[in-house]
């Protein structure tokens, strides 16, 4: 027969039962017929033709094995049992895939996030191709070991792309930063967006193809640009624009300059970086400090790269040595006043080709551990799910063990009696799967949602995929075999005379429900134990004294159109802003930093004191205006705070440096007075310290008390406004918005 009609068969046994009892009474019919033709009378006839039929049941169960798949039949009768069964005990049901079910959906909803920021190819053409530069960092004497680096200057850009010819093409990707962007027109809305600078080549080299217009070229490498151009992503144009074909040649204002729309991304590339949108892509070139494409120490750009088929990362990390050798031995030359340890790192650098398929990431660098760590305690807790549901089978193998020891007596197989028992597990585990699915559907966006913070927003694309579906398939299927093959075997193994006398001879289901509960509580015990060494971590954090009071302070990033003003107007374009904020009602601080801390952002530079070697590390520098101590509570120990009079072209320049500075380079002494310098473009930046500080975390409340040295503003069209207020931060918001626009300047 065709493997449709023993299908077709499976699926309704009933219907074929019934067509082999008429055909077999018509067999016998028609050889009684043909026996009372004999002379037999018609029950003697039927009798005999019965006789030699021969045994109809097995018969019947021949033919039935030839028209119909029995092993599927054998299954949907499985199911259709275990679904009666679950729906006799809905307590049982409901508890099992309720427990389970949420035990899933943790698993699926990390796994999503884990699969998208570590694990799934960028959308690009043979994204296996794809490399990323990188060198070793350099870490300070007796320091931990610092990080890769990632960033590159564009002048060893322009030598890698020169040497690295007939091996692979080079493309430059900056971080995405967070901007305004609005159409030209005064009433159109300002919103914040993801941008990234891009060379002429880079969606060439990635195989992106455009929805609408055309994309970057090698034309838009060219310095200085002969206009500005712009490429939006899909999202961003079905967003904004609401896929408005017409988009193109109209003008959009970013960050307070104006670029011409030229093409959109095709659907699905929203850039190379997992975990950051990018709504708009601009040329490099486009960048407004002409330093970065002159000086090779501006890093602030990642290479990112396509292996012609053939060449082995090896062989162009070794095409590229060289060149990268020499840019280190300039910046050596530069700079004399290296101390030799950190000379020595610089020299022995080498540049590494690291694989780029599934994109280059700050967010991976900072939480692929922590989320293989929360990944691993989501497993536990599906472990303890299962051992849980495992003993609730115990308890329900052991009041079924009567109708176990019935099958065993009409002759059921152990097998058999193990594959109906492990198919209502399975029926289980597919329901809970299916909840769980659900469930992390919901989940994981929360998840990723605790990530993200308004100035640093954390975005995933999460969808319906077929690995996450699978994840949740597996998960599902491994947990019923875990949960439901010991209590199966347990239950299979019923000695039908005890267990129909009612007999105890259940020691073996007691030991063995001992054992889950056993595994239960010493799963539950180490889950607790992570749980308590998180929140005591947590604890020891938040009593960590950052040096400063955070209640009641806002923080708000500015940034104005000034940005060709010259530095005294931008100063004081600044300077202007935070007097009409502190002077509001409500507001009782407000000050100036160059940006916030904790962000990330850091200078550092090497510390020079007068009659002594330069300094074995860089320290930190931080420009903030007058008032930023108070407004932030952060305690003046001696000496005054900045003035409007202190600048950065005073000579020396004013700073204030914090108790760890004093104590690692004037020990014992009085600070006060003291002078020391900086390395400078030609010689040496002189500056006299006015004023000591308490010491106040920087970059990590985990990391010691850094050394630090305060200097005055300068004028700058990007800045962070820290403001002191028990106001709402909406209400703090709208003040520096209304004084903002009072000032004008673009400042917002």
């Amino acid at each position: 027969m065709s493997w449709f009609s023993r299908l077709r068969n499976a699926l309704h046994p009933r219907r074929l039962d019934d067509d082999l009892a008429d055909e077999m009474a018509d067999h016998v019919l028609r050889r009684a017929d043909a026996l009372g033709q004999k002379g037999l009378d018609g029950e003697e006839a039927l009798q005999q033709a019965r006789l030699r039929f021969g045994n109809t049941t097995r018969v019947r169960e021949q033919s039935r094995g030839i028209r119909l798949w029995a092993a599927l039949e054998g299954t949907l009768q499985d199911v259709r049992y275990a679904w009666r069964g679950m729906r006799k005990g809905p307590a049982f049901t409901a508890t099992a895939v309720l427990s389970l079910s949420l035990a899933i959906a943790a698993n699926t909803a990390v796994y999503s996030i884990v699969d998208a920021a570590i694990l799934r190819p960028l959308p690009v053409h043979e994204p296996d191709q794809l490399f990323t530069l990188t060198w070793p960092g350099i870490s300070d004497p007796g320091g931990p070991d610092a990080e890769e680096r990632v960033s590159f200057s564009y002048p060893v850009y322009l030598e890698f792309v020169a040497v690295s010819k007939g091996t692979a093409r080079l493309a430059i990707f900056s971080g995405v930063s967070r901007v305004e962007v609005q159409r030209p027109n005064a009433d159109a809305p300002i919103e914040r967006i993801g941008r990234e600078f891009v060379s002429g080549e880079a969606f060439d080299i990635l195989g992106v193809t455009p929805a609408l217009g055309r994309l970057f070229s090698a034309e838009q490498d060219r310095l200085p640009p002969s206009r500005n151009v712009a490429v939006l992503s899909y999202d961003f144009w079905r967003r904004h624009f609401h896929t408005d074909p017409a988009i193109i040649g109209q003008v959009l204002k970013i960050d307070g300059k104006n670029y011409e729309i030229t093409g959109v991304t095709r659907e699905g590339f929203v850039g190379v970086e997992p975990g950051k949108f990018v709504d708009v892509w601009v040329p490099a070139t486009s960048y407004s400090q002409t330093q970065a494409f002159t000086e090779a120490g501006w890093h602030w750009f990642r290479i990112v790269g396509r292996l012609v088929p053939g060449v082995s990362p090896l062989q162009l990390s070794a095409r590229l040595e060289p060149s990268f050798h020499r840019f280190q031995v300039e910046s050596v030359k530069r700079n004399p006043t290296i101390p030799p340890a950190i000379r020595k790192q610089i020299l022995e650098a080498a540049v590494r080709v690291r694989p780029a398929g599934t994109g280059v990431s700050d967010f991976r660098r900072v939480f692929s551990r922590p989320l293989w760590i929360v990944f691993g305690v989501a497993a536990g807790i599906l472990f303890i799910a299962c051992a849980n549901i495992a003993s609730l089978l115990l308890a329900r193998a052991t009041a079924r063990a009567s109708e176990m020891a019935m099958r065993v007596s009409l002759g059921a197989a152990r097998t058999r009696l193990i594959r109906q028992l492990l198919t209502e597990s399975l029926l289980l585990s597919l329901l809970a799967g299916a909840a769980g699915w659900l469930l992390a559907r919901a989940i994981a966006p929360l998840l990723v949602h605790m990530l993200s913070t308004q100035n640093d927003p954390v975005q995933f694309i999460l969808p319906l995929n077929s690995r996450v579906l699978f994840f949740a398939i597996g998960v599902s299927t491994v947990s019923a075999v875990f949960f439901g093959l010991l209590p199966a075997w347990q239950a299979s193994s019923t000695q039908p005379m005890f267990s129909l006398r009612a007999s105890s001879g259940q020691a073996g289901k007691l030991r063995l429900g001992k054992a889950f509960v056993s595994v239960q509580v010493a799963c539950a015990f180490c889950l607790i134990l992570v749980g308590g060494a998180f929140l005591f971590t947590l604890g020891n954090l938040l009593r960590v004294n950052p040096g400063f009071d955070p209640r009641n302070v806002a923080l708000v990033s500015i940034t104005t159109e000034a940005g060709k003003k010259p530095e005294p107007e931008q100063r004081e374009l600044m300077s202007q802003l935070q007097r009409r904020v502190a002077s509001q009602a409500g507001i009782t601080g407000a000050a100036l930093a160059m940006w916030p801390i904790f962000d990330g952002a850091g200078w550092s530079e090497q510390i020079m004191i007068p009659g002594k070697a330069p300094s074995d590390r860089e320290e930190i520098f931080y420009r903030v205006s007058a008032g930023y101590f108070s407004t932030l509570r952060t305690p003046l120990l001696a000496g005054r705070d900045f003035t409007l009079r202190d600048g950065p072209n005073t000579e020396p320049i004013p700073a204030i440096v914090n108790e760890a500075f004093a104590r690692k380079y004037f020990p014992g002494q009085d600070p006060l007075g003291k002078e020391f310098g900086r390395p400078g473009e030609h010689s040496a930046v002189r500056h006299l310290i006015v004023g000591l500080a308490s010491d106040t975390h920087y970059y990590d409340l985990r990391r010691s008390v850094d050394p630090i040295v305060y200097l005055p503003m300068e004028g700058q069209s990007w800045f962070s406004l820290y403001v002191r207020s028990p106001l709402s931060v909406g209400s703090v918001v709208r003040v520096v918005d209304r004084e903002a626009q009072a000032i004008g300047s673009g400042t917002r």
